[in-house]
């Protein structure tokens, strides 16, 4: 089993947050539309399920960050305030990717408005 010290959950955790709100993540995203190919489902179906698999992704993110938080609660040091910062950060990660994910479904076409190739799930 991997065990890491506070300060490297800590740092873990904030470098993961930072790949989630910079959009490093949506690889994994893309690799899973990838990898079920031309049985993907297409417009706002797809963009759903997209949208879900995004969220999900952030989730397991900030998911991770709290658990870094609850694990360090006893440690007064710079590692149990870099875990609150990376709380912070993954939320707001989640915030984008819920919003990305309606803006996606939303649309009637799952593309941006004049944009024939905007995949919106793997932008932001």
């Amino acid at each position: 089993m991997l065990t890491l010290t506070p300060q490297a959950r800590a740092i873990a955790a904030f470098t993961i947050a930072v790949l989630l709100v910079m959009g490093q993540l949506n690889r994994i995203v893309a690799a899973f539309v990838v990898a079920f190919g031309d049985s993907y489902p297409s417009g706002r179906g797809g963009a759903f399920l997209t949208s879900l698999i995004a969220v999900a992704i952030a989730g397991l993110v900030t998911f991770n960050a709290v658990s870094a938080v609850g694990l360090l609660a006893s440690s007064p040091g710079w590692e149990n305030h870099l875990a609150r910062a990376a709380v912070l950060v993954a939320l707001i990660g989640l915030m984008i990717a819920v919003l990305t994910g309606i803006a996606a479904v939303a649309n009637s076409s799952g593309d941006m408005p004049g944009n024939g190739g905007f995949v919106p799930y793997l932008f932001y």
